[in-house]
């Protein structure tokens, strides 16, 4: 009796997790895939402008924006009409390199890193973590900020 009562718990438990809205673990706390724009806005206490680009309506940004202490060059989110939040990149000075991708390798553990030379141009180091949830990037372009992007995971790595 006690194990079924176990089992019938479980899957009440599992079922109950599918109702939850998906929390965007890897960026901002609290903020979660699929919000709308207003909500967004309160969460992270600021106003987003559209950005005006011909390829994308649903592009959004802050710039000068201070995430856990530290200083935001610039911060886009992608919110869609019906999907809401899909995507947030941030754009920061190399100066808080070390820092956050520390910080993320303390939280999700070693990341993927690869190393590619654009054209002979200049080297670019990235570095991607996938959280089960989210899948993160980071990249370090010379002459470029150092860049964040977080995205939802289309991909269960269960199924690998």
């Amino acid at each position: 009796m006690k194990g079924l009562l176990k089992i019938i718990g479980s899957v009440f438990f599992l079922f109950l997790i599918q109702f939850n809205p998906i929390p965007a673990n890897a960026c901002v706390e609290g903020l979660s895939w699929g919000m709308n724009l207003k909500s967004v806005e309160m969460h992270l206490g600021v106003s987003l402008n559209h950005v005006q680009e011909e390829v994308s309506k649903d592009l959004f940004e802050v710039r000068d924006f201070q995430m856990s202490g530290l200083p935001v060059n610039r911060l886009r989110v992608r919110i869609q009409d019906d999907d809401g939040l899909k995507q947030l990149a941030y754009e920061m000075d190399y100066e808080n390199m070390t820092e956050v991708l520390a910080g993320l390798r303390h939280r999700f553990g070693p990341p993927v890193g690869t190393s590619v030379d654009i054209d002979g141009r200049s080297p670019q180091q990235q570095w991607i973590w996938h959280t089960g949830e989210d899948v993160i990037t980071a990249i370090k372009n010379d002459g470029l900020p150092f860049l964040l992007s977080y995205r939802p995971s289309l991909l269960d790595p269960s199924f690998l």
